[in-house]
């Protein structure tokens, strides 16, 4: 048979492909375990110790990338804290370091990364009704950090970037691997990430088991869900660019979380009134974050008389707050009075 170039391109494109097959093969045979939460054995390329250190290296950089911490109000990330440790301790890797925290953010958000280190925004709070729910935000989350989505996120990163350079050195050269694994774990990255269906699916299973264990009435996941999909129906814009971007709610949601509850034991905690004792300071303030935000936009469109006007209500509300001084700030440096913005 005559060969030509386009006969060896295709002979020699097969052969990498049946090499890269062989290759995989290979290293899902060496790399197999157990998932600590569903018990499949599935491959894992990212090891525990890896997973702790990209969340310990990427967790204060994403929370400054969010706002940062919310510091004006302690207790209010000391009693977030203490809900989420008590769902760690009945979880399926009770053992990781986890770490919870209140971002200063309006936008309704959650999320965790590698390692257990997870972070719940201000805004998302204020639109909870009790304890129980707030157990049902950070029992997903956990189970997101615990059932190790998040590196598997970057075990799919490692073996799509394998394809240029190789699959064995990707992962048997630590200096490539090392490349691989820090440019999959970049924080906006980890934080932003759209779960898959079946991994959703999977947080609200276990979550609700962790809900249960905890002593928390699982039923919160169900009225939890509900109104997220009422929020998302109404289009709220902080929503969707917030919780629903990574966390899309739906029907199918709900109604796996209500089968899931026929096989859970019945009643448990929902302290409505700790909760709303805790946040009640995230209530008061709220309309100043809401003059904030909307000062914030009028100034980015030049009107810095009608946003330092913004920023002086919301200092009225809450004086501690750092975000309006600067807004203060910047609305008197665009009006040229510079003595008085610094």
């Amino acid at each position: 048979m005559k060969m030509n170039k386009h006969t060896i391109s295709y002979k020699t494109s097969k052969s990498i492909y049946s090499v890269a097959l062989v290759m995989i093969a290979t290293v899902w045979c060496a790399s197999c375990a157990v998932n600590p939460v569903t018990g499949k054995r599935e491959l894992f390329l990212v090891s525990e110790e890896k997973e702790i250190q990209l969340g310990a290296e990427n967790y204060v950089p994403a929370q400054q990338s969010q706002g940062g911490k919310f510091i004006v109000e302690p207790s209010v990330s000391r009693y977030v804290a203490s809900v989420g440790n008590k769902l760690a301790v009945v979880s399926d890797r009770p053992s990781l370091p986890y770490e919870f925290v209140v971002l200063n953010n309006s936008v309704p958000n959650a999320w965790a990364m590698p390692g257990g280190k997870i972070a719940v925004n201000r805004g998302l709070l204020t639109e909870l009704e009790n304890e129980a729910e707030l157990a049902a935000v950070l029992g997903h989350e956990i189970v997101h950090a615990a059932a190790r989505h998040g590196a598997k996120a970057i075990e799919r990163g490692l073996l799509l970037q394998a394809g240029t350079i190789g699959l064995g050195v990707a992962l048997k050269d630590t200096a490539n691997s090392e490349i691989l694994v820090g440019a999959a774990a970049v924080g906006a990255t980890l934080i932003n990430q759209k779960y898959s269906r079946d991994h959703e699916l999977e947080s609200d299973l276990y979550g609700m088991k962790y809900l249960a264990k905890a002593g928390y009435d699982p039923q919160a996941a169900v009225t939890l869900q509900e109104k997220f999909v009422k929020l998302a129906e109404g289009r709220q814009p902080s929503w969707l660019e917030g919780l629903f971007a990574s966390h899309p709610p739906s029907r199918e949601r709900v109604n796996k979380n209500k089968e899931s509850l026929a096989s859970l034991p019945a009643g448990g905690r929902i302290g409505k009134a700790d909760f709303q004792q805790h946040i009640a300071i995230l209530k008061k303030t709220e309309k100043a974050y809401q003059n904030y935000e909307k000062g914030k936009k009028i100034l980015a469109e030049g009107n810095s008389k009608l946003a330092l006007n913004m920023a002086e209500q919301a200092l009225k509300i809450e004086p501690r707050e750092a975000l309006f001084m600067s807004l203060q700030g910047d609305a008197l440096a665009q009006m040229g009075k510079t003595l008085p913005a610094m």
